[in-house]
């Protein structure tokens, strides 16, 4: 397997990504149920369904992955996704801008690419590591990347490193206390469900990393 990412491996990767949400819709709705409103997977579906629709839309002359993901940001952004839709927006333009320029991604490319991303998140939701959000599923996917490229690892270990992670991280707001957004209302209640944002987070990350390996 080649060690690169090509422009059209990353258009394909939002078709995957959208059948993994809508594969997961239900779960993620019942996930929301005891802390929210019983709708995120929904709302995360069909934020993710304009994001397809961007990427359909992009121009069949031009291979700019950095500028492709600007286009998904600003789709996402005026999707109707509450909170979700900023964070994403601001995720996949800092991104963008990460790679921009660049129609095939190297493995440091992917690292820089998966940094912005979290960082994005970061910046824009002012969230930290722990208080039970979807960047406790995607930082630790930027860091483990990080970390396997740092030891010169495979585009495919990094892969593998990167979902591990995800998972990890998905898992591990189960005993965490909310300290954001509606389920933070609830207290000492939010602890013992896994947050519904680190979920669909996870499979957005499984499913974006997965595409770069499988076919």
């Amino acid at each position: 397997m080649a060690d690169t990412i090509s422009f059209n491996r990353i258009k394909e990767s939002f078709a995957s990504i959208l059948n993994r949400l809508e594969e997961n819709r239900q779960y993620l709705n019942d996930l929301d149920s005891p802390i929210g409103d019983s709708d995120h997977g929904e709302s995360v579906t069909a934020a993710f369904k304009k994001v397809k629709e961007a990427v359909d839309a992009y121009p069949d002359d031009q291979n700019d992955i950095g500028s492709l993901l600007q286009s998904i940001g600003k789709a996402i952004i005026f999707s109707g996704g509450a909170a979700m839709g900023p964070l994403y927006g601001t995720a996949f333009m800092d991104a963008g801008t990460a790679v921009c320029g660049k129609s095939t991604l190297t493995r440091e490319d992917l690292v820089a690419l998966m940094m912005a991303f979290a960082h994005g998140i970061e910046r824009r939701g002012k969230v930290k590591i722990g208080e039970k959000t979807m960047f406790d599923t995607i930082y630790p996917t930027a860091e483990a990347l990080q970390k396997a490229f740092d030891e010169g690892k495979p585009l495919s270990e990094m892969i593998n490193a990167g979902i591990a992670a995800a998972k990890q991280g998905m898992e591990s707001t189960k005993d965490m206390l909310s300290l954001r957004g509606r389920s933070s209302r609830l207290g000492e209640r939010s602890i013992g469900h896994i947050d519904p944002g680190a979920a669909s987070s996870y499979f957005i990350m499984e499913a974006f990393l997965k595409s770069f390996v499988e076919g």
